[in-house]
Formats: C-alpha cells, sequence, structure tokens
C-alpha cells in the first residue's frame, strides 16, 4: 500500500516536472514581440496590485518571472528526490542548470530572442531557492524523525 502510494506521487511530480520544464520552454520558444505583451500585461497588473507609483521595467517583470519558474521547477524536482534528497543534491543541481542552459539556448533560435550567460545564472539562482526551500524542510522532517523515532 505504501509503495503504490509512492509510486503514484512519484508519477504525479513527474508529469509535474513535464509540465513545467514545458511551460517554460514554450514560453522561450515564443517570438520576442508575443513574450514582450505578456510582459507588459503582467506589468499592467503588478500596477494594479501594488499601485501606479510602482515603477518596474520590462526586463525585471521578464527576470523575475524566470526566476520564478525555475523556482517552481526546483521546488517540484526537489519534492520528486525527496526521499534521498541529500544524497540527489548534485544530480538536482545537474538538471536545473540543464535546463537553464537549454532554455537559453531554446532562446538563441527564436525570433526575436536572445540568449545571455547572467539569464542562466538568473534561472538557475531561482531553481537554487526552489530546492533550498525543500531541503531546508527536508532537513528539519529529518530532525523530527530522528528524535521522536520514525513517524
Amino acid at each position: 500500500m505504501i509503495s503504490m502510494k509512492k509510486n503514484t506521487r512519484k508519477v504525479i511530480l513527474a508529469l509535474c516536472i513535464a509540465g513545467c520544464l514545458g511551460f517554460i520552454w514554450t514560453n522561450s520558444v515564443m517570438p520576442g514581440h508575443i513574450s514582450s505583451e505578456f510582459s507588459s500585461y503582467a506589468g499592467k497588473i503588478i500596477k494594479m496590485i501594488f499601485g501606479e507609483s510602482l515603477v518596474v521595467s520590462e526586463t525585471i517583470i521578464r527576470k523575475l518571472a524566470h526566476c520564478c519558474e525555475f523556482g517552481v521547477f526546483g521546488l517540484i524536482l526537489s519534492l520528486f528526490f525527496y526521499e534521498k534528497l541529500a544524497d540527489r543534491l548534485p544530480l538536482v543541481g545537474f538538471f536545473g542548470l540543464g535546463a537553464a542552459v537549454l532554455d537559453e539556448t531554446i532562446q538563441l533560435f527564436s525570433d526575436g530572442r536572445s540568449s545571455q550567460i547572467k539569464d542562466v545564472w538568473i534561472d538557475f539562482s531561482g531553481f537554487t531557492a526552489g530546492t533550498l526551500f525543500i531541503f531546508i524542510i527536508y532537513l528539519l522532517d529529518k530532525e523530527v524523525k530522528g528524535k521522536h523515532g520514525r513517524l
């Protein structure tokens, strides 16, 4: 019974990983003018929430979007490897960096888009933040289970 729950959880997380990467890479395939329209729309929503006095450039919106997308990817991938996350961190990091490099590579072939090394680092920083969040929970969970026996 536990194995079936674990397998179901793994399948759901694998589908979430595929969906997240699909979302990220689909956005990277979009031509520059369409991506710009999405960023402009997001800027309007942000101004509605935080007020017109907030000045946020389209560039900042794009960078934050990439950082957040990769943060979610880091969360989901870390949850996929949760049981042995400490042992799998190098593998998780490799997947995160590889996805960021591939994302920027896709943009090389998208009309009106460009690729920059600093964007790989922005993507990977978001990924690292998501992974770190889950890793802290993992460490706390391990400590609680260690103090109170296996729960």
